[in-house]
């Protein structure tokens, strides 16, 4: 039976290949991004998979669970790996393939299925549509998960900010390069929308102040916080119309508590 294309994602991710590869090959970090996935079991190590490795997977796809078969029929990491599966509506092929580019990565995936009987390629053709609808999802979070591995790893400096924020950014630029906020609100003199980050604080970290300035609303400093080291920085974002239209950011410099400042309506200046 004949080969059938059913899906293909493709997306530019903005960090190295190494990262990328490691956060689709490694099960402690795929199990995290893959609602769908339970869990795999290899005859023996993760660590020795190999072409022509086999391993069972456990995955639930919707209110079911399917416990399926899987082979390595390619495996060339960190460019580029086949795996296949089979089950009663034929065989399933999933190619990944990782591209270097000066950016970053090139991430791209195909999906086909080579049906067991005619019924099964009707049916294929006709609900070939449908990948899409499981597998977005699925490579969407793949790569949210990916910048917040490299949030957590490598953090960032003003530096990074500086030569990677913009006026005119619109909110998915800003989440695809570094993640979702840990607070968003509004600011307190505009009511205009505005987003926290707090960098390299801990997970239990709260900004109390903003608490004194009422519901809703995400425009202080934690000046203490940062000087006590409990905090790196603390990033704002605001936002007009969906695009950024200033960037504060608040760290240490030495002794000295400095904030560096982009807006719309002047030019950039610390202090």
């Amino acid at each position: 039976m004949k080969e059938i294309h059913c899906y293909r994602f493709e997306s530019e991710i903005y960090t190295n290949m190494e990262l990328v590869s490691e956060c689709l090959n490694k099960d402690e970090h795929v199990l995290k991004w893959n609602t769908q996935i339970i869990e795999n079991i290899y005859n023996g190590n993760e660590e020795e998979l190999r072409e022509g490795a086999t391993f069972i997977t456990r995955q639930k796809i919707g209110k079911k669970v399917y416990e399926l078969q899987g082979k390595y029929t390619k495996y060339e990491p960190p460019n580029y790996a086949t795996v296949e599966t089979e089950t009663k509506e034929g065989l399933s092929k999933t190619e990944y393939i990782l591209e270097e580019t000066p950016e970053g990565t090139n991430f791209i995936v195909n999906v086909s299925l080579v049906p067991s009987n005619w019924l099964y390629k009707l049916v294929t053709q006709m609900f070939k549509w449908s990948f899409k609808h499981v597998f977005d999802k699925q490579f969407e979070n793949f790569i949210e998960y990916i910048y917040q591995i490299e949030y957590e790893r490598f953090g960032f400096d003003n530096e990074f900010i500086k030569e990677n924020l913009s006026i005119g950014m619109t909110e998915s630029e800003v989440m695809d390069l570094i993640g979702e906020a840990d607070a968003v609100g509004v600011d307190a003199i505009n009511a205009l929308p505005n987003w926290r980050y707090d960098i390299g604080a801990s997970d239990d970290y709260e900004n109390e102040l903003d608490k004194q300035l009422g519901e809703g609303i995400v425009d202080s400093v934690d000046e203490d916080a940062i000087r006590q080291g409990i905090v790196k920085m603390q990033l704002f974002i605001g936002w007009r119309n969906g695009v950024i239209y200033q960037i504060f950011n608040t760290y240490l410099e030495g002794d000295l508590l400095v904030t560096y400042r982009l807006s719309s309506e002047d030019n950039r200046t610390e202090k």
